[in-house]
């Protein structure tokens, strides 16, 4: 059996919490897989040592519509590149597939179907366009898998789909090797409240920013800092700047960008809790990591993040600064709560991996092939 597997958004660096999650999917169920060939579309070529395992790499173009185009030509002239099971992640995935093809969407997040007040620019038009064509695909897919019950449930509302027609499995998470011998940066950077993730609003970095100084203002004797982790720019970000400069904590707000591996280790390492608020989000992988390192967690009492959480982090309304401030106040001041919430995090990780997750998948596959 031939599995293909569009990998998009593909990045090698500066690699993105969704491209990470796609690659490292890839990868496990090659790993777990010795049976089946694999199908890698990607529309740049796959370095050699990226993946081990039986699978070719497919080259299709980047765009949504090009990538439509091919795959209708292929089923056409290039039998041999089109698979039997084709897994996609959503919303780049093509629509005019051979009904041989069983298709299986994976939805992290419904994002871009929640904006019922978008202004109908070109880009809204076409945004509404790919939308029609996604709930036809969705509809024809023999299956459609999703990382959170949250996102389930949306799914289920959405696209009037049946609850067994869509199956939760749970992602993993990096597992960070012992770097404290490498040098870095931020070795003898401890104790502080960490941020990871792109700057963007639904990551709701500013009222995460806007508690940090509640929690400040609030606690006189608190020294501990902020550093937010991930890439940033724009008006976005440029506007939250101006408001830690109002506050005059250019010093105890610190936007990293992008870090290695060895300084990110090296950041969670040393934290005092990983704040970790969104608005919305595909899974939350960030949770994960910081409880896998004993680092207590801070974040959103929506989904997913609250079921990532599990009852092991402390839980606040994401659009109110005053309880993420304290939160910070009761990870800086209370060690007996620190040290419950490290603990019930330990044991929580631990349920999480991308082993499981591969053959969770495989379940799904060879269920859907037999329907």
């Amino acid at each position: 059996m031939k599995i293909g597997i569009v990998i998009e958004p593909y990045e090698e660096k500066n690699t993105s919490g969704i491209s990470y999650a796609i690659m490292s999917q890839a990868a496990f169920l090659l790993k777990a897989d010795t049976q089946n060939e694999y199908l890698l579309y990607t529309h740049v070529p796959i370095s050699s040592n990226r993946f081990v395992g039986n699978f070719r790499n497919v080259l299709v173009p980047k765009s949504f519509l090009g990538k439509n185009a091919w795959f209708i030509y292929a089923s056409l002239f290039r039998p041999k590149d089109v698979p039997d099971v084709l897994l996609f992640n959503m919303p780049l995935l093509p629509f005019v597939l051979p009904r041989s093809i069983v298709t299986i969407p994976i939805f992290y997040e419904l994002s871009a179907y929640q904006k019922p007040g978008m202004k109908m620019s070109l880009r809204a038009m076409l945004m509404r366009l790919y939308r029609s064509f996604e709930k036809e695909a969705v509809r024809r897919a023999r299956h459609v898998v999703t990382a959170s019950t949250g996102v389930q449930k949306e799914l289920i509302d959405y696209f009037g789909l049946d609850e067994e027609g869509v199956s939760v499995t749970r992602l993993g998470f990096q597992k960070f090797k012992d770097d404290s011998r490498t040098r870095s940066q931020f070795a003898d950077q401890k104790g502080h409240f960490l941020f990871v993730g792109r700057v963007k609003h639904k990551k709701n970095v500013h009222n995460i920013v806007e508690g940090f100084i509640a929690f400040r203002k609030e606690n006189p004797e608190a020294s501990q800092k902020l550093f937010l982790v991930g890439l940033y720019g724009g008006s976005y970000y440029e506007n939250i700047v101006a408001r830690v400069r109002q506050e005059h904590l250019e010093k105890d707000v610190v936007f990293t960008g992008f870090v290695s591996d060895s300084d990110l280790y090296h950041l969670y390492k040393n934290a005092a809790g990983l704040v970790f608020c969104s608005l919305q989000e595909g899974f939350g992988m960030p949770l994960l990591e910081a409880m896998d390192f004993g680092i207590p967690v801070i974040t959103s009492s929506r989904a997913p993040m609250n079921e990532v959480a599990g009852g092991a982090a402390y839980i606040v309304d994401p659009e109110e600064p005053s309880q993420i401030a304290e939160a910070m106040k009761t990870l800086a001041f209370d060690e007996k709560e620190r040290q419950e919430l490290i603990q019930r995090g330990t044991k929580r990780a631990k349920e999480f991996s991308w082993e499981k997750h591969a053959l969770e998948l495989m379940t799904i596959i060879n269920k859907s092939i037999q329907q």
